[in-house]
């Protein structure tokens, strides 16, 4: 009886300490810190105080003004690379533990325009943040560079006042009845002993291991809920800010790595795209021809097909076009801890299907298109994004279509498209001709393949670049006629074009891959 009334007043001084120390509105402040007189940023570690069920509100100043903005911990890991910064490790009660990093040129946070939370001002800004959402860092900077920079920590926790009320209401109430079960016992001790009933009469007869049987239970839920208070009371009696605070949330690999697109965010990249692709397209319009906007928008084959409808337009003097409308349907994206990034954006345009593969160099720079094609299977579904998948099923089934391209023969590794025979009836077609001894197709992987996990398999992109020959008679002149004469290429009655295949796989986990779609682009012979 007496280690039961210890263990009550221990649990309703702990309730009375962390009750005081919350308060009312169930949040613990921190003791304010000046860190950075040279003015440098500060950067929170990204699991600090990251527990579930927890609300946190970061409070800054600085003498000319402060800038608090919260980003992913890989956006913010690029951004600040290896600039001098100090980097906030852990909260306690008396202020923060911070050490020094970095020594390469300085950032300035405020002029950036990727965070996800941001606000600055001349006086304390305060801005808080829900660590149930997602992995996040804070960065606090004094907008002209002087320092120092203040910063406190409030931390809410939902209930801890109640519990705490109920705690102290609980233990109060176990101490009273232990006490005067304490004094009772004490006073039958001085009255001597009484003679016993007949129902302790009647019970004794029990025997003794149905009685331990039907006893151990309950002794051992006593044992555990006994252990569980003074485990407890001992963790409070400290009363620091890890002691009050829920199990971590954030997992190594959300706290790590990145999701490169969303569903959600494929809008917002489409219509940033739209706007550069149609300042591209004005630009090389007749009679200007320019090329140079067309890197605004576009890298890799998709820029080298579009120089070169630019320069055919010059050479023939057409080349007009619209500026084409993407809608957005689904992004196929994996998990990356580090910059550059890459997502597969499927989108309508024009009532046909396409899926492009976009990607971003640094978190301040824009979604670039890199290749795409039209599709004319079904698209799957995206599944939950994961760490991208090895590309040994992506490079067989490229080769497989490597070798279709050439040859014109299906077999069984790979499932075509049309496109795809389309385009190699209409190279035999031209070859079969009457002015040409035959022909020849080389094809060789460009050197773009990325894959993707989907939800029953994954998704690939590949790129070939292809180039025909056709062999022409040696008792004819034979030539590209106008306008194509312009821009491909002829020498001794053998023609020549080239294109750059871009295909669309589903590499699925059961069955035969599948060419969902595939787009020739005509480019410049080597």
């Amino acid at each position: 009886m007496a280690i039961v009334a210890l263990l009550a007043l221990l649990v309703m001084t702990a309730g009375a300490v962390v009750a005081g120390v919350v308060g009312s509105d169930d949040t613990i402040v921190n003791r304010p810190t000046a860190l950075g007189d040279d003015g440098r940023p500060l950067l929170t570690a990204p699991d600090l105080l990251a527990y579930e069920g927890v609300t946190v509100t970061l409070r800054a100043s600085a003498p000319d003004g402060v800038f608090i903005g919260t980003a992913h911990p890989v956006d913010v890991a690029d951004f600040v690379g290896d600039s001098p910064r100090i980097r906030l490790t852990s909260v306690t009660r008396t202020g923060v533990v911070a050490e020094d990093v970095g020594s390469g040129k300085r950032v300035q946070p405020a002029e950036a325009g990727f965070w996800t939370h941001s606000m600055s001002g001349s006086g304390v800004e305060e801005l808080t943040l829900d660590r149930d959402t997602s992995a996040a860092q804070w960065v606090i900077a004094p907008l002209t560079g002087v320092g120092p920079t203040t910063v406190s920590f409030a931390i809410t926790v939902p209930g801890v006042f109640t519990w705490a009320l109920v705690a102290f209401a609980t233990g109060a109430l176990v101490l009273l009845a232990c006490v005067e079960l304490l004094l009772r016992t004490r006073t039958r001790r001085r009255r001597g002993p009484r003679l016993p009933s007949a129902a302790e009469r009647v019970a004794a007869y029990v025997p003794s291991s149905e009685r331990v049987a039907a006893s151990r239970p309950g002794g051992r839920r006593k044992a555990r809920r006994s252990a569980l208070v003074v485990v407890l009371t001992l963790s409070l009696a400290g009363c620091t800010i890890e002691d009050l605070l829920p199990a971590k949330r954030q997992s190594p690999e959300t706290a790590t790595t990145k999701v490169a697109l969303t569903r959600s965010q494929v809008p917002a990249l489409l219509e940033s795209y739209g706007d550069r692709l149609r300042t591209a397209v004005e630009a090389a319009r007749p009679p200007r021809y320019r090329e140079d906007k067309w890197r605004l928008a576009d890298r890799g084959p998709a820029l080298e097909s579009d120089l070169f409808g630019t320069r055919v337009g010059r050479l023939t003097g057409l080349g007009r076009r619209s500026v084409p409308v993407h809608d957005g349907i689904e992004a196929y994206s994996g998990r990356f801890d580090s910059y550059p990034m890459w997502s597969l954006v499927a989108s309508e345009v024009d009532r046909e299907t396409r899926v492009d593969l976009f990607t971003k160099a640094s978190v301040e720079a824009p979604w670039f298109r890199q290749a795409g094609s039209t599709i004319t299977g079904d698209l799957p579904e995206a599944g939950r994004p994961a760490r991208l998948p090895g590309v040994k099923d992506a490079a067989a089934a490229t080769a497989a279509w490597r070798d279709y391209v050439r040859s014109g023969t299906e077999d069984d590794r790979l499932e075509v498209d049309r496109a795809s025979r389309k385009w190699r009836d209409n190279v035999a077609d031209l070859g079969s001709r009457a002015m040409f001894t035959g022909y020849t197709v080389t094809a060789r992987p460009e050197g773009l393949s990325r894959v993707v996990e989907v939800a029953d398999g994954a998704l690939a992109i590949v790129a070939l670049r292809v180039t025909t020959r056709l062999d022409g008679r040696s008792d004819l002149m034979v030539r590209w006629a106008p306008p194509y004469g312009r821009y491909r290429q002829s020498k001794d009655g053998v023609l020549s074009f080239a294109d750059l295949a871009v295909g669309v796989i589903h590499l699925p986990s059961k069955g035969k891959p599948t060419v969902l779609g595939a787009t020739f682009s005509e480019v410049a012979a080597p």
